[in-house]
């Protein structure tokens, strides 16, 4: 059992797909997240069996193999080491499914010594068709369940179609065979794409299916970050420092420093530290409501790309599933945590 050795650990985990998770997760609950992205998985001893990938059993990491591997974690982690059987798997599959089984048990994963956080970017859901459905086939489920766009952007679609509040594109050529679009998500039905294991299953005489990617509708009109950042210099906030000419309030004599200092100058300083203080924890407050609110955005957004893709999976006999290829029964599936 040379995996299991201090000095060969770190660097077996670092080589390939790991999953990082904050508790040793239940064997039942770890094959019950793999079969959401291979319906097939199966127990073979301690390990997992799903999409040709073999998932480890999970080894308890201390303090010492975590800062071996960068991970910023001082309480421990398990860890659950992806192998491919026999040749690599397609897409890379071993890959998304350590990340996909962190996402579902709140942890991180790890690929080539890079680690990294799935919540911060749970992509867009996919729906896996057998065929690229026919427009009057989806566009009347696309019209209840999207928002409604009032017009067509002739700049960006010039052979847009508005039909029920939702834009048509047909796009001719290429892997993208069409795009609909409502007033704040856009459906981009995509063919020839090989089957994961979740459509192998599903339909095992297919060689190739469809992909409606759900995703949402860029908003170019925002300003870049580069743009921001001209905006701020021309109000006169200087990122790195005072203007010129401005000297720094650390570098300015106080009143302790003046020739003839008095109680009263010494209390008026007291008192306005305790007010920048106060001005601080305000501060950081809003920082922190921001955040959460944010967060919040965020999550409702995905909500609704997640419910809109289960409603195409339900009225076109598809498999609505996350941009890591794992199952989703209901919109909720799709956020970070559920499992863990």
């Amino acid at each position: 059992m040379s995996w299991f050795s201090k000095l060969l650990l770190p660097g077996r985990l670092r080589t390939g797909p790991t999953a990082l998770l904050p508790a040793r997760p239940d064997p039942k609950t770890l094959l019950a997240v793999a079969q959401l992205a291979d319906p097939e998985a199966r127990t073979d001893g301690d390990d997992i069996l799903a999409g040709g990938s073999r998932i480890q059993p999970p080894v308890e990491l201390t303090a010492d193999v975590l800062a071996k591997l960068g991970v910023p974690d001082d309480d421990g982690l398990w860890a659950c080491r992806i192998a491919a059987e026999g040749p690599l798997p397609v897409d890379f599959f071993d890959k998304s499914l350590a990340e996909g089984i962190a996402y579902r048990l709140g942890g991180w994963s790890l690929c080539q010594g890079e680690p990294l956080d799935p919540a911060e970017d749970a992509g867009d859901p996919l729906v896996y068709l057998p065929a690229v459905p026919e427009p009057e086939e989806i566009l009347p489920v696309l019209s209840e369940a999207l928002r409604h766009a009032e017009a067509v952007d002739g700049e960006r679609w010039p052979e847009g179609e508005l039909i029920e509040g939702v834009v048509h594109v047909p796009v001719r050529g290429g892997r993208v065979a069409d795009v609909y679009a409502g007033a704040d998500v856009l459906v981009t039905i995509e063919e020839g794409h090989r089957l994961p294991p979740a459509a192998q299953t599903r339909w095992p005489y297919l060689t190739q299916i469809a992909i409606a990617r759900v995703s949402p509708v860029a908003r170019t009109e925002e300003p870049e970050g580069e743009d921001a950042d001209l905006a701020g210099t021309a109000t006169g906030e200087a990122a790195d420092g005072p203007a010129e000419g401005v000297p720094d309030a650390d570098a300015a004599p106080g009143p302790l420093d003046a020739a003839a200092g008095t109680d009263a100058d010494t209390d008026a300083g007291s008192d306005t530290n305790a007010d920048t203080d106060a001005g601080s924890d305000t501060d950081a407050d809003t920082d922190a409501g921001s955040d959460a609110e944010g967060a919040d955005e965020v999550r409702a957004a995905l909500l609704v790309r997640a419910a809109v893709a289960v409603t195409l999976a339900h009225a076109l006999r598809g498999i609505a599933a996350d941009s890591r290829g794992f199952q989703l029964a209901e919109p909720a599936d799709a956020l970070p945590g559920g499992y863990a």
